[in-house]
């Protein structure tokens, strides 16, 4: 259990660290994590295909970079990850074991993690980046860590065994649960600023917290799909770069989506 929660505390202290420096580090960061982790990807799905690959989905996570920084576009952003996201949501509770590698190798190169990293490194250089943000990160981290320790300790009912036979639904509940006091403290931060009541936060967060948790079978399916534990070693035992956003990519974009749909932003 330390092996996934200290790894992602340390994740999300330097993430916040370069986020608070300025708009340049911000960026700088979350393209390093981008690109380290559509090459995560890429090894796993093209290890005999050359550089092609390699090359076509790095240039698609720099042209979101550079788009991030003239910021605009908020219907193309609803629409590409929002179709992405629902794919792979569809795909996590339909998939069965044996099918799917030769589909899941173009969308998951292509989209995953390409479209999701390229979302936040747009709402990374947009006026109000720190709402949602605060939110996405918070939830997915907050969320991951309750399901994590309800579930191995009192997990007894499995959620989606062919994807990820040790996610259970006392772990869904108890992530949905302590979306309930990360809504609390969002509203603490930031409710005056965006005039959202405290029960708007709640419901905010608890939306997150379910997508996240569907980022994070999302995450298993291409792995279990695969046949490996992590999308890398490049964090040692700690897995890899997607392993600690899988659910933070699914977040990030859904808090700004639902902020900017209640005028927050």
């Amino acid at each position: 259990m330390k092996g996934r929660i200290l790894p992602a505390i340390l994740i999300v202290g330097l993430m916040s660290l370069c986020c608070l420096l300025g708009p340049v580090p911000r960026l700088l960061f979350l393209l390093l994590c981008a690109l380290a982790a559509v090459y995560e990807v890429w090894a796993l799905l093209c290890p005999g295909d050359g550089p092609v690959y390699l090359g076509l989905a790095e240039g698609y996570v720099l042209l979101s970079a550079i788009i991030g920084l003239h910021g605009s576009a908020l219907a193309l952003l609803a629409l590409t990850m929002g179709t992405a996201q629902i794919m792979l949501a569809v795909a996590a509770f339909t998939y069965r074991p044996g099918h799917g590698r030769e589909a899941l190798r173009g969308l998951a190169l292509l989209v995953y993690p390409g479209c999701f990293f390229g979302a936040i490194l747009f709402i990374s250089q947009l006026e109000h980046w720190l709402w949602p943000f605060a939110a996405g990160v918070l939830t997915a981290w907050v969320c991951d860590s309750a399901a994590l320790v309800a579930g191995t300790y009192f997990g007894k009912h499995p959620l989606n065994t062919p994807v990820s036979p040790h996610k259970t639904w006392e772990g869904v509940g108890a992530g949905l649960a302590a979306a309930i006091p990360v809504g609390l403290i969002c509203w603490a931060f930031f409710g005056r600023a965006c005039e959202l009541s405290v029960l708007t936060w709640m419901f905010v967060c608890l939306l997150l917290s379910a997508w996240g948790q569907v980022g994070d079978l999302a995450a298993s399916l291409v792995k279990r799909a695969l046949g490996v534990k992590d999308f890398s070693h490049l964090l040692g035992p700690h897995g890899g770069i997607m392993d600690k956003f899988d659910s933070m990519v699914y977040a990030i974009p859904l808090a700004y989506l639902l902020l900017h749909g209640l005028g927050a932003i």
